[in-house]
């Protein structure tokens, strides 16, 4: 793809964006970007400058320098668009609901104030509970006696009924249970597929990154990494493997041997009592590896060669010396 080409399909584009309030800088020079129909996920913490950057991109705060583009328009100077470039979805679903309404006549009362006509809001608002699992009978059922997941749904539909190129998520897992939590994603990836709008959720939760196909993680106003899962997995030693061993129970004293074997570069949890090591081509370390453990003394259940995950890179890249970076488009 050429440099045209890859400029004109970004959906999303910041560039050098700075937010202050007074002193403080919520965002301190941030660059990020999401080609069309992409999945982006943004990942803080409380403070990190989430917020921020969705107010940005819904028009509700001017950067105080930089500049955030979408669907192609600076946001600075096309405020009036950015209710139909972008469609918004909630933390809490109770902001966005009637919840005497049923999902349609929620549907039809929020497509109304984007001026399309009652059967287009029908037709549209059908088309995208299906893709949620909607039958007739839950789309015709007060929202007040839907679950929470399906309270969920309706409000990603609300968001969506103007047909926006853009679809900002705020935290759309929070509240639910880990089954439902799974199922909101997985539904979200398939409007991603089915509609082709490009998906941006703001969350502190590691586990959106199996449905991200970029992610950037913010850390008090900056971008400490950015790029898609597998750019950044693969910077980590053992370019996306890793070695993981189960012992029989792990100390601060075992810990330690571990950490100073010879090549191994950084070590990460990995459940009850097993650990995973980063070491250069993992592959060819684990016949050195048991030699040494044997050597030391140090007791194990087993050894095996296993991926390496975001979760895994997450613990480790504090104390990588160069950080992920930023990749540009």
């Amino acid at each position: 793809m050429s440099d045209a080409e890859k400029t004109q399909a970004l959906e999303i584009d910041i560039k050098d964006l700075k937010v202050a309030f007074g002193d403080f800088y919520a965002l301190n020079g941030v660059s990020f970007f999401a080609y069309k129909k992409e999945f982006l996920g943004i990942i803080g913490a409380s403070g990190a400058g989430k917020t921020t950057v969705l107010r940005v991109l819904t028009g509700q705060v001017g950067p105080t320098s930089g500049q955030a583009f979408v669907g192609g328009f600076d946001v600075t100077k096309k405020s009036d668009l950015i209710s139909l470039l972008v469609g918004y979805v909630p933390q809490l679903e109770h902001l966005s609901l009637y919840y005497d309404f049923t999902a349609l006549q929620n549907a039809e009362f929020f497509g109304r104030c984007f001026g399309l006509r009652p059967k287009e809001i029908e037709k549209r608002a059908r088309n995208i509970l299906t893709i949620l699992g909607f039958d007739e009978e839950l789309m015709t059922k007060a929202v007040k006696r839907l679950s929470g997941g399906e309270r969920k749904r309706v409000s990603i539909c609300l968001g969506m009924i103007h047909d926006p190129p853009v679809l900002l998520l705020d935290e759309p897992t929070t509240g639910l249970d880990a089954h439902l939590r799974h199922e909101t994603l997985n539904y979200l990836k398939e409007l991603n597929y089915e509609l082709g709008t490009t998906m941006v959720i703001i969350s502190h939760d590691l586990e959106i990154v199996d449905y991200c196909t970029r992610v950037c993680l913010l850390e008090d106003g900056l971008i400490s990494q950015f790029g898609t899962p597998e750019e950044l997995i693969s910077t980590l030693p053992g370019k996306g493997e890793s070695l993981r061993i189960v012992l029989p129970k792990i100390t601060t004293g075992i810990m330690n041997q571990v950490m100073s074997l010879p090549g191994v570069e950084y070590v990460a949890a990995a459940g009850r009592n097993a650990v995973k090591l980063f070491i250069d081509d993992p592959d060819k370390q684990i016949l050195p590896i048991i030699k040494m453990l044997n050597q030391r003394g140090i007791p194990f259940e087993e050894i095996s060669l296993v991926e390496s995950d975001f979760f895994d890179y997450f613990q480790v890249k504090p104390w990588k010396d160069n950080g992920g970076g930023e990749s540009t488009p």
